[in-house]
């Protein structure tokens, strides 16, 4: 054989031992992809908003969906039509019924309707974060009353005392400061619970160079109409009202109607208009809060329980923003959901 043709057969066999090499590294790799797909926990996740329309949950909703996508896991939305206590329920236990999905993140429209079905869900192993609001009948802890629940959120005892806190800084300067609170529902121990602590923080408080009076309290709800009405009462019956705090629905609503220059409007929300009128001047103040981060905590924090790595299951959300939302806090925000859809 000429020293040319040893040369190629040479070459030939290295070229053939690298090919080899490749293809088996490849299929390897394949392989190995294949077995982590095989082996992921969590390949699907059940959404469950308050209604599928509310741009609050749609806001949650992106935060769920940006976590799953980094995780390689579908999102499923099923959120009922509208504000459906019964409704959302029923949803839930379906979906367990069904059983295609390892993990549900939830915002519960009825938080002690809701434990039960998702103490079914855990018993079946399935994940399940309650996101927003704990679930159960306690109001003043973030620690999960179901065995095995993640808790993303706040409690609305903690939402209460910080709405106190923003009204009573308003007050500052004020020889006497008469405050009107615009609570939600009456019906929703939720609200109650939230109104309970506002009225007992506000009730206890004094800032320097100020007499502080709650003067009026009264059902504002989670709308603009409902809050304007409910200003015009307070406004009728108190003219000398210093500071007004509601949900950020209806303290848009009472914007409308109340003098902007004498009245300090706090609202309960970070949409994009609570923080608009902070900037402007027209609102005081407004419960500043991350609602996409939520979603995404949500999602990295249940998605490490189902893969057994024993986080701790309580997460509080006032940790990701301070929520005392004045216009310094506040600063470029501009929230991620609107309350006019």
């Amino acid at each position: 054989m000429t020293k040319s043709k040893k040369l190629f057969v040479a070459l030939a066999a290295v070229a053939a031992m690298s090919l080899a090499a490749c293809s088996s590294s490849d299929s390897t790799a394949t392989t190995e992809s294949s077995a982590a797909a095989d082996t992921q926990v969590v390949k699907k996740i059940a959404f469950f908003g308050f209604w599928k329309s509310n741009s609050f949950t749609q806001a949650v909703l992106a935060g769920v969906q940006e976590g799953a996508a980094a995780a390689g896991a579908e999102v499923v939305d099923l959120s009922t039509a509208g504000y459906d206590a019964a409704a959302q329920i029923k949803a839930v236990q379906d979906q367990t019924i069904k059983g295609d999905a390892q993990m549900y993140v939830m915002l519960a429209s009825d938080s002690v309707g809701m434990a039960t079905a998702a103490q079914e869900a855990i018993a079946k192993g399935i994940t399940v974060v309650a996101a927003f609001t704990p679930l159960g009948a306690k109001f003043d802890t973030l620690e999960p009353q179901v065995p095995g629940l993640v808790v993303v959120g706040e409690t609305p005892i903690s939402n209460g005392k910080v709405l106190a806190e923003i009204a009573v800084s308003a007050c500052e300067g004020k020889p006497t400061c008469n405050v009107a609170y615009l609570e939600g529902f009456k019906a929703l121990p939720l609200d109650n619970a939230r109104t309970a602590e506002f009225v007992a923080t506000i009730k206890g408080s004094s800032v320097a160079g100020s007499k502080i009076k709650l003067v009026a309290q009264v059902e504002g709800g989670y709308a603009a109409d409902s809050g304007k009405k409910a200003a015009q009462d307070v406004v009728q019956a108190h003219p000398e009202v210093n500071v007004m705090v509601g949900s950020s629905q209806a303290i848009l609503g009472a914007t409308d109607v109340v003098d902007t220059a004498k009245v300090a409007l706090i609202g309960n929300g970070s949409s994009t208009e609570a923080y608009a009128n902070v900037k402007s001047g027209k609102w005081f103040g407004l419960y500043n809060s991350d609602i996409k981060g939520m979603g995404i905590k949500s999602v990295e924090i249940g998605l490490a329980q189902a893969n057994g790595q024993k986080p701790n299951p309580m997460f509080d959300t006032q940790t990701l923003l301070d929520p005392h939302g004045t216009k310094a806090v506040i600063g470029d925000l501009m929230g991620t959901y609107s309350d006019l859809s």
